[in-house]
Protein backbone atom coordinates (compact mmCIF):
# COMPACT_ATOMS: atom_id res chain seq x y z
CA UNK A 1 0.00 0.00 0.00
CA UNK A 2 1.04 3.58 -0.67
CA UNK A 3 2.97 5.57 2.18
CA UNK A 4 3.94 9.26 2.27
CA UNK A 5 7.09 10.32 3.49
CA UNK A 6 5.95 10.63 6.67
CA UNK A 7 4.99 6.31 6.40
CA UNK A 8 1.25 7.13 6.85
CA UNK A 9 -0.68 4.42 4.43
CA UNK A 10 -2.44 6.97 2.19
CA UNK A 11 -5.41 6.42 -0.25
CA UNK A 12 -5.45 6.72 -4.04
CA UNK A 13 -7.81 7.12 -6.93
CA UNK A 14 -8.74 4.87 -9.49
CA UNK A 15 -9.24 7.88 -12.47
CA UNK A 16 -11.21 5.64 -14.62
CA UNK A 17 -13.79 4.82 -12.01
CA UNK A 18 -13.66 8.47 -10.65
CA UNK A 19 -17.30 10.07 -11.61
CA UNK A 20 -16.05 13.98 -10.44
CA UNK A 21 -18.81 14.35 -8.21
CA UNK A 22 -16.78 15.98 -5.34
CA UNK A 23 -18.45 14.14 -2.39
CA UNK A 24 -14.36 12.75 -1.19
CA UNK A 25 -13.29 16.98 -1.58
CA UNK A 26 -15.79 17.84 0.59
CA UNK A 27 -15.37 15.41 2.79
CA UNK A 28 -11.74 15.12 3.31
CA UNK A 29 -10.91 16.79 6.79
CA UNK A 30 -7.72 17.95 6.10
CA UNK A 31 -8.15 19.25 2.01
CA UNK A 32 -6.16 16.68 0.38
CA UNK A 33 -8.07 16.16 -2.34
CA UNK A 34 -8.72 18.31 -5.10
CA UNK A 35 -10.35 18.02 -8.47
CA UNK A 36 -8.02 18.05 -11.99
CA UNK A 37 -9.17 17.36 -14.78
CA UNK A 38 -12.92 16.07 -13.72
CA UNK A 39 -10.84 13.59 -11.87
CA UNK A 40 -10.27 13.62 -7.96
CA UNK A 41 -6.52 13.59 -7.15
CA UNK A 42 -5.26 13.22 -3.38
CA UNK A 43 -2.23 14.64 -2.26
CA UNK A 44 0.02 11.91 -0.38
CA UNK A 45 1.83 14.48 1.11
CA UNK A 46 -1.33 15.98 2.74
CA UNK A 47 -3.45 12.84 3.22
CA UNK A 48 -3.45 11.65 6.86
CA UNK A 49 -4.92 8.26 5.95
CA UNK A 50 -8.42 8.67 7.96
CA UNK A 51 -10.43 6.77 5.37
CA UNK A 52 -13.20 8.90 4.84
CA UNK A 53 -13.12 9.52 1.21
CA UNK A 54 -13.26 5.50 0.99
CA UNK A 55 -16.27 5.29 3.13
CA UNK A 56 -18.26 8.22 1.19
CA UNK A 57 -17.47 7.52 -2.68
CA UNK A 58 -20.33 6.25 -4.75
CA UNK A 59 -18.74 4.17 -7.24
CA UNK A 60 -15.80 2.73 -5.04
CA UNK A 61 -13.14 4.83 -6.99
CA UNK A 62 -10.94 5.47 -3.87
CA UNK A 63 -8.25 2.78 -3.49
CA UNK A 64 -7.58 2.16 0.14
CA UNK A 65 -5.87 -0.98 2.31
CA UNK A 66 -7.16 0.15 5.71
CA UNK A 67 -9.99 -2.18 7.13
CA UNK A 68 -12.95 -0.23 7.26
CA UNK A 69 -14.35 0.99 10.66
CA UNK A 70 -15.81 -1.96 12.78
CA UNK A 71 -19.96 -1.44 12.63
CA UNK A 72 -19.93 -0.20 9.00
CA UNK A 73 -21.84 -2.25 6.25
CA UNK A 74 -19.85 -3.64 3.14
CA UNK A 75 -20.99 -1.89 -0.20
CA UNK A 76 -21.01 -5.38 -2.15
CA UNK A 77 -24.57 -6.44 -1.85
CA UNK A 78 -24.91 -5.03 1.57
CA UNK A 79 -27.92 -2.71 0.03
CA UNK A 80 -29.25 -4.01 -2.64
CA UNK A 81 -32.75 -4.62 -1.68
CA UNK A 82 -34.56 -4.30 0.89
CA UNK A 83 -32.41 -3.12 3.63
CA UNK A 84 -31.62 -5.62 6.49
CA UNK A 85 -34.57 -5.12 9.14
CA UNK A 86 -35.50 -1.58 7.86
CA UNK A 87 -38.78 -1.06 6.40
CA UNK A 88 -40.69 1.99 5.72
CA UNK A 89 -40.50 5.45 4.46
CA UNK A 90 -41.44 7.61 7.59
CA UNK A 91 -42.25 10.96 8.49
CA UNK A 92 -42.19 13.44 11.40
CA UNK A 93 -44.62 14.67 12.09
CA UNK A 94 -44.42 18.09 13.40
CA UNK A 95 -47.24 19.63 16.07
CA UNK A 96 -46.32 23.25 17.58
CA UNK A 97 -49.08 25.01 19.47
CA UNK A 98 -51.90 22.90 18.73
CA UNK A 99 -51.50 22.79 14.94
CA UNK A 100 -49.84 20.48 13.07
CA UNK A 101 -46.85 21.85 10.53
CA UNK A 102 -48.53 21.95 6.58
CA UNK A 103 -44.71 20.61 5.88
CA UNK A 104 -45.41 17.42 7.25
CA UNK A 105 -48.45 16.55 5.29
CA UNK A 106 -46.48 18.07 2.33
CA UNK A 107 -43.69 15.52 3.93
CA UNK A 108 -46.41 12.72 3.47
CA UNK A 109 -46.96 13.23 0.05
CA UNK A 110 -43.62 12.93 -1.05
CA UNK A 111 -43.41 9.35 1.11
CA UNK A 112 -46.14 8.10 -0.67
CA UNK A 113 -44.57 8.61 -4.10
CA UNK A 114 -41.22 7.26 -2.65
CA UNK A 115 -42.81 4.26 -0.73
CA UNK A 116 -44.50 3.03 -4.10
CA UNK A 117 -41.07 2.60 -5.43
CA UNK A 118 -39.69 1.12 -2.49
CA UNK A 119 -43.50 -1.41 -2.16
CA UNK A 120 -43.01 -0.33 1.21
CA UNK A 121 -45.22 1.62 3.64
CA UNK A 122 -45.94 5.25 4.65
CA UNK A 123 -45.09 5.94 8.83
CA UNK A 124 -46.28 8.64 10.95
CA UNK A 125 -44.16 9.56 13.84
CA UNK A 126 -45.41 11.69 16.51
CA UNK A 127 -44.69 12.36 19.72
CA UNK A 128 -46.63 15.48 21.63
CA UNK A 129 -49.41 15.37 24.19
CA UNK A 130 -53.26 15.61 22.99
CA UNK A 131 -52.31 14.85 19.49
CA UNK A 132 -54.77 12.45 18.96
CA UNK A 133 -56.27 13.55 16.24
CA UNK A 134 -53.28 15.21 14.46
CA UNK A 135 -52.84 10.94 14.19
CA UNK A 136 -55.96 10.73 12.11
CA UNK A 137 -55.12 13.82 10.13
CA UNK A 138 -51.67 11.92 9.32
CA UNK A 139 -53.65 9.36 8.10
CA UNK A 140 -56.05 11.64 6.01
CA UNK A 141 -52.69 12.89 4.16
CA UNK A 142 -51.22 9.47 2.78
CA UNK A 143 -49.58 7.55 6.02
CA UNK A 144 -50.38 4.08 6.46
CA UNK A 145 -49.10 3.78 10.41
CA UNK A 146 -48.86 6.39 13.22
CA UNK A 147 -46.88 5.74 15.72
CA UNK A 148 -47.77 8.43 18.75
CA UNK A 149 -45.41 9.15 21.66
CA UNK A 150 -48.22 11.10 24.02
CA UNK A 151 -46.99 12.73 27.49
CA UNK A 152 -47.22 15.55 29.08
CA UNK A 153 -43.53 15.66 29.12
CA UNK A 154 -43.87 16.71 25.05
CA UNK A 155 -46.13 19.09 25.46
CA UNK A 156 -44.01 22.25 24.68
CA UNK A 157 -40.92 21.30 22.55
CA UNK A 158 -37.47 21.13 24.38
CA UNK A 159 -34.83 19.45 22.17
CA UNK A 160 -33.46 16.92 24.77
CA UNK A 161 -37.55 15.24 25.68
CA UNK A 162 -38.22 15.58 21.54
CA UNK A 163 -34.66 14.40 20.59
CA UNK A 164 -35.24 11.29 23.14
CA UNK A 165 -38.56 10.69 21.72
CA UNK A 166 -38.23 10.65 18.43
CA UNK A 167 -35.03 8.51 18.39
CA UNK A 168 -36.84 5.79 21.03
CA UNK A 169 -39.96 6.37 18.17
CA UNK A 170 -37.05 5.46 15.23
CA UNK A 171 -35.45 2.16 17.34
CA UNK A 172 -38.81 1.12 17.69
CA UNK A 173 -40.20 0.72 14.23
CA UNK A 174 -36.83 0.90 12.07
CA UNK A 175 -37.87 3.17 9.22
CA UNK A 176 -35.79 2.99 6.04
CA UNK A 177 -36.07 6.45 5.11
CA UNK A 178 -36.94 9.28 7.31
CA UNK A 179 -37.79 12.92 6.49
CA UNK A 180 -38.17 15.80 8.87
CA UNK A 181 -39.67 19.35 7.75
CA UNK A 182 -36.91 21.96 7.60
CA UNK A 183 -38.82 24.48 10.65
CA UNK A 184 -36.85 25.74 13.42
CA UNK A 185 -37.70 22.62 15.50
CA UNK A 186 -36.71 20.00 12.52
CA UNK A 187 -33.72 21.71 11.80
CA UNK A 188 -33.26 21.23 15.59
CA UNK A 189 -34.45 17.73 16.00
CA UNK A 190 -32.93 16.29 12.87
CA UNK A 191 -29.42 17.03 13.90
CA UNK A 192 -30.35 15.52 17.40
CA UNK A 193 -31.88 12.32 16.11
CA UNK A 194 -29.05 11.34 13.48
CA UNK A 195 -26.80 11.71 16.05
CA UNK A 196 -28.51 9.29 18.86
CA UNK A 197 -29.08 6.84 15.59
CA UNK A 198 -25.49 7.49 14.13
CA UNK A 199 -26.43 8.22 10.80
CA UNK A 200 -26.23 10.64 8.30
CA UNK A 201 -28.13 13.84 7.84
CA UNK A 202 -28.84 15.65 4.58
CA UNK A 203 -30.49 19.16 5.02
CA UNK A 204 -32.48 21.72 3.09
CA UNK A 205 -33.17 19.10 0.47
CA UNK A 206 -34.88 20.20 -2.99
CA UNK A 207 -35.38 17.41 -4.32
CA UNK A 208 -36.11 13.64 -3.62
CA UNK A 209 -35.66 10.11 -5.41
CA UNK A 210 -34.89 6.76 -5.35
CA UNK A 211 -32.46 4.40 -6.32
CA UNK A 212 -34.78 0.88 -6.60
CA UNK A 213 -32.03 -0.89 -7.11
CA UNK A 214 -30.02 -0.25 -4.36
CA UNK A 215 -32.89 0.93 -2.12
CA UNK A 216 -30.91 4.33 -1.95
CA UNK A 217 -32.55 7.97 -1.08
CA UNK A 218 -31.66 10.05 -3.60
CA UNK A 219 -31.29 13.79 -1.67
CA UNK A 220 -30.66 16.71 -3.62
CA UNK A 221 -29.72 19.92 -2.39
CA UNK A 222 -27.48 23.05 -3.49
CA UNK A 223 -23.92 23.25 -2.81
CA UNK A 224 -20.69 24.72 -3.26
CA UNK A 225 -22.03 27.93 -2.04
CA UNK A 226 -25.60 26.99 -4.32
CA UNK A 227 -23.30 26.63 -7.77
CA UNK A 228 -23.90 23.25 -8.51
CA UNK A 229 -26.82 21.07 -7.35
CA UNK A 230 -25.07 17.89 -5.38
CA UNK A 231 -27.33 14.27 -5.34
CA UNK A 232 -26.22 12.65 -1.76
CA UNK A 233 -27.08 9.40 -0.74
CA UNK A 234 -26.22 7.76 2.62
CA UNK A 235 -25.33 3.91 1.50
CA UNK A 236 -24.01 2.38 4.97
CA UNK A 237 -25.96 3.70 7.71
CA UNK A 238 -30.27 3.69 8.77
CA UNK A 239 -32.41 5.45 8.35
CA UNK A 240 -31.30 7.66 5.53
CA UNK A 241 -32.18 11.06 7.06
CA UNK A 242 -33.26 14.17 5.05
CA UNK A 243 -34.89 17.46 5.89
CA UNK A 244 -36.86 19.28 3.43
CA UNK A 245 -37.74 23.17 3.50
CA UNK A 246 -41.66 23.93 3.04
CA UNK A 247 -43.23 24.69 0.16
CA UNK A 248 -40.46 22.48 -1.88
CA UNK A 249 -43.04 19.84 -2.37
CA UNK A 250 -46.95 20.13 -3.42
CA UNK A 251 -49.59 19.53 -1.05
CA UNK A 252 -51.21 16.49 -1.22
CA UNK A 253 -55.43 16.47 -1.02
CA UNK A 254 -56.52 15.49 2.59
CA UNK A 255 -58.60 12.31 2.23
CA UNK A 256 -60.81 11.54 5.20
CA UNK A 257 -62.12 7.90 4.17
CA UNK A 258 -58.46 6.85 4.51
CA UNK A 259 -57.90 4.06 7.00
CA UNK A 260 -54.46 3.15 8.76
CA UNK A 261 -53.38 1.83 11.91
CA UNK A 262 -52.15 3.91 15.13
CA UNK A 263 -49.91 2.59 17.38
CA UNK A 264 -49.00 4.15 21.37
CA UNK A 265 -45.88 4.04 22.79
CA UNK A 266 -45.23 4.96 26.25
CA UNK A 267 -42.48 7.59 26.99
CA UNK A 268 -39.90 5.56 28.90
CA UNK A 269 -37.67 7.95 30.88
CA UNK A 270 -38.87 9.55 34.03
CA UNK A 271 -40.36 12.52 34.39
CA UNK A 272 -36.82 12.95 36.75
CA UNK A 273 -34.45 12.42 34.12
CA UNK A 274 -36.10 15.29 31.68
CA UNK A 275 -36.67 19.41 32.35
CA UNK A 276 -40.07 20.60 32.58
CA UNK A 277 -41.85 23.82 31.10
CA UNK A 278 -43.39 25.42 33.96
CA UNK A 279 -44.35 28.43 31.97
CA UNK A 280 -43.65 30.23 28.51
CA UNK A 281 -42.61 33.95 27.96
CA UNK A 282 -44.48 34.54 24.14
CA UNK A 283 -42.12 35.46 21.74
CA UNK A 284 -43.21 38.74 20.21
CA UNK A 285 -40.09 39.47 18.23
CA UNK A 286 -41.99 38.23 15.03
CA UNK A 287 -45.21 39.86 14.88
CA UNK A 288 -45.81 42.44 12.61
CA UNK A 289 -43.58 40.18 9.89
CA UNK A 290 -45.23 40.01 6.41
CA UNK A 291 -44.79 36.04 5.58
CA UNK A 292 -44.51 35.98 2.14
CA UNK A 293 -44.78 31.84 1.77
CA UNK A 294 -49.11 32.76 2.84
CA UNK A 295 -49.32 34.82 -0.43
CA UNK A 296 -50.81 33.56 -3.55
CA UNK A 297 -49.07 36.11 -5.90
CA UNK A 298 -45.32 37.33 -5.49
CA UNK A 299 -44.05 40.35 -7.36
CA UNK A 300 -40.04 39.98 -6.80
CA UNK A 301 -37.67 42.38 -7.20
CA UNK A 302 -34.36 41.22 -8.71
CA UNK A 303 -30.38 42.85 -8.75
CA UNK A 304 -31.86 44.37 -11.83
CA UNK A 305 -35.05 46.20 -10.08
CA UNK A 306 -32.62 47.26 -6.93
CA UNK A 307 -33.86 51.05 -6.90
CA UNK A 308 -35.63 52.67 -3.83
CA UNK A 309 -37.65 54.58 -6.56
CA UNK A 310 -39.46 51.79 -7.85
CA UNK A 311 -40.78 50.39 -4.75
CA UNK A 312 -44.15 51.80 -4.90
CA UNK A 313 -44.34 50.75 -8.68
CA UNK A 314 -43.75 47.14 -7.57
CA UNK A 315 -46.28 47.41 -4.67
CA UNK A 316 -48.80 48.76 -6.72
CA UNK A 317 -48.57 45.97 -9.29
CA UNK A 318 -48.49 43.46 -6.16
CA UNK A 319 -51.48 45.35 -4.70
CA UNK A 320 -53.44 44.97 -8.37
CA UNK A 321 -52.73 40.82 -8.01
CA UNK A 322 -53.92 40.33 -4.76
CA UNK A 323 -49.98 39.67 -3.71
CA UNK A 324 -46.71 41.60 -1.87
CA UNK A 325 -43.50 42.31 -2.49
CA UNK A 326 -40.63 40.28 -2.24
CA UNK A 327 -37.19 40.16 -3.00
CA UNK A 328 -33.75 38.69 -4.44
CA UNK A 329 -30.48 38.66 -2.37
CA UNK A 330 -28.95 41.41 -3.25
CA UNK A 331 -32.37 43.79 -2.68
CA UNK A 332 -31.67 42.78 0.68
CA UNK A 333 -28.00 43.39 0.76
CA UNK A 334 -28.83 47.14 -0.37
CA UNK A 335 -31.11 47.53 2.66
CA UNK A 336 -33.91 48.05 0.49
CA UNK A 337 -35.99 45.03 2.14
CA UNK A 338 -35.88 43.34 4.70
CA UNK A 339 -34.13 39.90 5.41
CA UNK A 340 -37.77 38.19 5.47
CA UNK A 341 -38.64 38.92 2.43
CA UNK A 342 -35.80 37.36 0.88
CA UNK A 343 -36.31 34.06 -1.83
CA UNK A 344 -33.58 31.46 -2.29
CA UNK A 345 -31.12 29.35 -0.53
CA UNK A 346 -30.49 31.35 1.87
CA UNK A 347 -34.16 33.35 1.78
CA UNK A 348 -37.40 31.32 2.37
CA UNK A 349 -39.15 29.23 -0.29
CA UNK A 350 -41.93 29.50 -1.29
CA UNK A 351 -44.91 28.29 -3.57
CA UNK A 352 -46.99 30.97 -5.11
CA UNK A 353 -49.47 30.54 -7.78
CA UNK A 354 -48.31 33.55 -9.67
CA UNK A 355 -44.86 34.31 -9.37
CA UNK A 356 -43.90 37.80 -11.16
CA UNK A 357 -39.80 38.22 -11.36
CA UNK A 358 -39.02 41.42 -12.17
CA UNK A 359 -34.97 42.09 -12.92
CA UNK A 360 -34.40 38.56 -11.55
CA UNK A 361 -31.54 36.79 -13.15
CA UNK A 362 -32.46 33.19 -12.07
CA UNK A 363 -29.49 31.97 -10.45
CA UNK A 364 -29.48 28.71 -9.05
CA UNK A 365 -29.34 30.19 -5.32
CA UNK A 366 -32.39 31.76 -6.64
CA UNK A 367 -34.78 28.70 -8.31
CA UNK A 368 -34.53 27.04 -5.28
CA UNK A 369 -36.31 29.01 -3.84
CA UNK A 370 -39.09 29.20 -5.95
CA UNK A 371 -39.01 26.22 -7.84
CA UNK A 372 -42.64 25.48 -6.59
CA UNK A 373 -44.45 28.29 -7.94
CA UNK A 374 -47.02 27.82 -10.14
CA UNK A 375 -46.78 30.29 -13.18
CA UNK A 376 -43.96 32.28 -13.60
CA UNK A 377 -43.73 35.91 -15.52
CA UNK A 378 -40.15 36.89 -16.28
CA UNK A 379 -39.24 40.90 -17.16
CA UNK A 380 -35.31 41.24 -17.74
CA UNK A 381 -34.08 43.55 -19.95
CA UNK A 382 -31.12 40.70 -20.70
CA UNK A 383 -32.44 38.00 -23.04
CA UNK A 384 -29.88 35.51 -21.60
CA UNK A 385 -31.31 35.63 -18.51
CA UNK A 386 -31.69 32.00 -16.74
CA UNK A 387 -34.69 33.37 -15.53
CA UNK A 388 -36.10 32.74 -18.56
CA UNK A 389 -35.38 29.34 -18.76
CA UNK A 390 -37.94 28.22 -15.93
CA UNK A 391 -40.87 31.11 -17.03
CA UNK A 392 -44.05 30.50 -18.42
CA UNK A 393 -44.13 33.81 -19.97
CA UNK A 394 -41.49 36.40 -20.46
CA UNK A 395 -41.24 40.29 -21.56
CA UNK A 396 -37.80 41.43 -22.80
CA UNK A 397 -37.21 45.09 -21.69
CA UNK A 398 -36.90 47.43 -19.40
CA UNK A 399 -38.99 47.16 -16.15
CA UNK A 400 -39.42 50.57 -16.08
CA UNK A 401 -41.26 50.85 -19.25
CA UNK A 402 -43.04 47.10 -18.81
CA UNK A 403 -44.18 47.52 -15.62
CA UNK A 404 -46.37 51.19 -15.54
CA UNK A 405 -47.63 49.60 -19.18
CA UNK A 406 -49.27 46.21 -17.01
CA UNK A 407 -50.08 47.87 -14.38
CA UNK A 408 -52.11 49.89 -16.77
CA UNK A 409 -53.29 47.04 -18.99
CA UNK A 410 -54.52 45.25 -15.40
CA UNK A 411 -56.48 48.23 -13.80
CA UNK A 412 -58.25 48.59 -17.49
CA UNK A 413 -58.80 44.93 -17.09
CA UNK A 414 -60.13 45.49 -13.73
CA UNK A 415 -62.56 48.27 -14.54
CA UNK A 416 -64.13 46.40 -17.25
CA UNK A 417 -64.96 43.33 -15.07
Amino acid sequence: MAKNSKGIEVAGIIPDKCIGCQICVAECPVGAIEMSGGTARIDPEVCIGCGKCLEVCPVEAVQFERKRRKGVVKKTGATKGVSPGYQGVAVFIEVVNGHAATVSWELAGKARELAEKLDTRVVGLLPGHGVDKHAHEGIAYGCDDVHVMDDPLLKTYLSGSYGKALTDLCRKTRPEILLIGATPVGRDLASIVATNIETGLTADCTGLDIDEERHLLLMTRPTFGGNIMATIFCEHHRPQMSTVRPKVFKLHREDAGRTGNIYRHPFEPSHEELPEVIDLVKDVSGEGIVDITRFPALVVAGKGACDPGSMPMLQELADLVGGVVACSRPVVEAGLMPYERQIGQTGKTVAPKLYLAIGVSGSVQHLVGMQGAGKVVAINSDPHAPIFNVADAGIIGDYKNVVPALIKQLQAKIKRD
